[in-house]
């Protein structure tokens, strides 16, 4: 799996922290989640906390929206209406479906006064591709479409969980599916300046529903993102975890990495590895100590770090 790097410096990146993360545990939500559309009694589609074995987190605990109540489209938010500069990722259960199916998906500045927003959402029915839009007044504007063979690994052939993330810094996003950087990215655009993050469902002609977890925002204000890039290929799976996590090297024999070295928020050497095709690392550091919860950056012997974050929950 292709993972773009960014050749930012790490002191850089520490700039980056975890502002809202939610993870559904033990069946709770973290995280105040709010309708987007709501009916003149004021009722709305709502985040509801759902038992699913098969939650990519592990703990058996996902959230779940649905266009119910509204029709159409189902959105919950939360966050803050004065958030610019920031990514959000998350775990969505993608469906696919032989017919006309629904978008799954995400969304970054939401702006409650234009009843607008950005979003990444995956239409894996007939049409078969993730669309990037922004919505102002349930107006939609295609930014961009990605079909089969531009998706990493493909449409899938059955419906199951992939990560989306958008970043949002100035007037440019990024759009990501299972950690891999999406062709032609960035794309410039200002219609949104600033706004809340959510989940999305929407479907023309049925009731349908959004399962999400894994839900992490990160703070990119006076982050140098995206100065350089140069590519290599990795996977970490599970992201976050709790027990351990394999990052696998995907690429052909004797091209990438010799050595990886992973480093906390505050710039700490916590574990260095030799590279082989996979590592699989425990979250312990150096000394056999179990590292605390939080997120963690891999960089390689080039000094590349990988742009995605590790969280250790």
């Amino acid at each position: 799996m292709k993972i773009i790097l960014s050749v930012c410096i790490l002191s850089s990146l520490l700039f980056s922290q975890v502002v809202w993360e939610e993870y559904f545990t033990d069946g709770n939500m973290q995280l105040d989640w709010d309708a987007w559309f709501t009916d003149s009694t004021g009722v709305g589609d709502s985040m509801l906390v759902i038992n699913d074995p098969t939650t990519p987190g592990g703990d058996s605990w996902a959230g779940r929206i649905s266009n119910e109540y509204m029709g159409m489209a189902g959105l919950t938010y939360s966050g803050e209406a004065t958030m610019q500069h920031y990514s959000l990722e998350a775990y969505i259960y993608t469906v696919v479906s032989s017919v006309s199916g629904p978008y799954n998906g995400i969304c970054v500045r939401m702006n409650q006064a234009a009843n607008a927003f950005y979003s990444l959402v995956s239409d894996f029915d007939n049409s078969a591709r993730l669309r990037l839009r922004v919505l102002v007044n349930a107006v939609p504007t295609v930014i961009r479409d990605w079909s089969s063979g531009e998706i990493p690994g493909g449409v899938p052939s059955t419906s199951s969980w992939h990560k989306l993330k958008l970043e949002v810094s100035h007037d440019s996003i990024w759009a990501y599916y299972d950690d891999v950087l999406l062709p032609d990215c960035p794309f410039v655009d200002n219609t949104i300046s600033q706004g809340y993050f959510g989940i999305y469902v929407f479907h023309m002609a049925d009731t349908a529903s959004t399962k999400c977890d894994n839900i992490i925002a990160l703070d990119m204000t006076g982050v140098e993102e995206h100065a350089t890039k140069t590519e290599a290929f990795f996977s970490v799976s599970p992201n976050p975890f709790r027990d351990k996590t394999t990052i696998t090297f995907n690429g052909a024999q004797n091209i990438g990495p010799s050595g990886i070295k992973i480093y906390d928020v505050t710039g700490r050497l916590v574990k260095d590895f030799l590279f082989a095709n996979s590592i699989t690392w425990n979250g312990k550091d150096a000394h056999g100590n179990i590292a605390a919860p939080g997120v963690y950056f891999i960089v390689d012997d080039q000094g590349n770090t990988l742009d995605n974050v590790i969280k250790i929950r």
